[in-house]
């Protein structure tokens, strides 16, 4: 009897700490002591703690104040420009209240675009500076407003630039942390099924066989998705190269 060995390598971060979610609970089951590991598994506990903190900042990508002013400067523009608009709602000129009527249509098929995620926002901003330089150019330059949504656009651009340089800057961090907990922890789970293995070897696996035939049910588990990972890339990569040939 041993344990069944598998590639952690090829997990992914979510299926990696899954992985070990099983393996922590199992081992906590069955009692470290009990199994003669627990040295080797108070280490592995520590590095199972570090890699939940690297997943977690991966997860939750941490958005600073410098993102939040960036975000008020644009609101600010879209509540003033929207002030605007329902100012001219009411002016004495009728083209202008024509124009503003128009304009007025199109703010409220988006609502109110400050109360949105950020991304949202971004991408709601951009379709409204789009549509109101084109499709209603004439209707902001009645209105004399093309400034401010040359402002709006603007200050999305900068927002934007700046979520992207940070989800940039934490995914890089915390990728190479992610990356050197994953080797750490392999190695622990490694010198634990090797101690279960010798310990089997001397001992006799009676001790250990119920907790080794959990174990080897759910690296079996993980390996089939491993193997149907690769089986869908494969797939994927004879599609591609059998319709590249088609194409020439």
């Amino acid at each position: 009897m041993k344990t069944t060995k598998i590639d952690l390598q090829k997990l992914q971060n979510e299926e990696h700490f899954q992985f070990n979610t099983e393996f922590k609970d199992l081992v906590t089951r069955y009692d470290a002591t009990t199994l003669d590991i627990e040295t080797l598994f108070e280490n592995y506990l520590r590095l199972f703690a570090q890699e939940d903190e690297a997943l977690q900042v991966i997860r939750k990508s941490t958005i600073t104040g410098d993102l939040s002013v960036a975000d008020e400067d644009r609101d600010a523009l879209f509540s003033g420009f929207s002030t605007a608009i329902k100012s001219a709602l009411h002016h004495y000129n009728e083209a202008n209240r024509t124009a503003a009527i128009r304009i007025k249509v199109v703010l409220d098929q988006f609502g109110n675009i400050a109360r949105e995620s950020y991304d949202a926002e971004t991408a709601d901003i951009y379709k409204l500076v789009q549509a109101l330089q084109n499709t209603y150019e004439t209707d902001i330059a009645t209105l004399g407003l093309a400034d401010w949504i040359i402002q709006l656009d603007a200050k999305n651009k900068v927002f934007d630039e700046l979520m992207k340089s940070r989800y940039s800057e934490e995914a890089s961090k915390t990728g190479y942390r992610m990356k050197q907990v994953r080797v750490a922890i392999d190695a622990a789970y490694r010198g634990i099924a090797e101690k279960l293995d010798a310990l089997m070897l001397i001992n006799g696996s009676s001790k250990y066989l119920s907790f080794v035939n959990e174990l080897n049910t759910r690296v079996d588990k993980y390996k089939l998705i491993i193997a149907q990972r690769k089986g869908r890339n494969a797939k994927a990569t004879q599609k591609s190269d059998s319709t590249t040939n088609t194409n020439q």
